[in-house]
């Protein structure tokens, strides 16, 4: 497991928003959505409901924050 990813995951779960943790992050939006999708690739489970408003954890997004918390 990438624990960058895994880093900037936390924060877009925390911020609510991708375009939040990026500026939180100071990197750029499109960077953070990739990193993203690369994470819910390589562990194979949806970790994000991405919305026009912000993002929702998933069960499985919720026991990632969990863990790494």
């Amino acid at each position: 497991m990438d624990w960058e990813r895994v880093r900037i995951f936390l924060e877009v779960a925390r911020a609510g928003q991708i375009l939040k943790a990026s500026k939180n992050l100071r990197l750029n939006h499109t960077t953070v959505a990739r990193q993203l999708t690369a994470l819910e690739k390589s562990l194979k489970a949806k970790l994000l409901e991405r919305h026009t408003a912000g993002c929702t954890l998933t069960a499985a997004g919720e026991a990632l924050v969990q863990a790494a918390e």
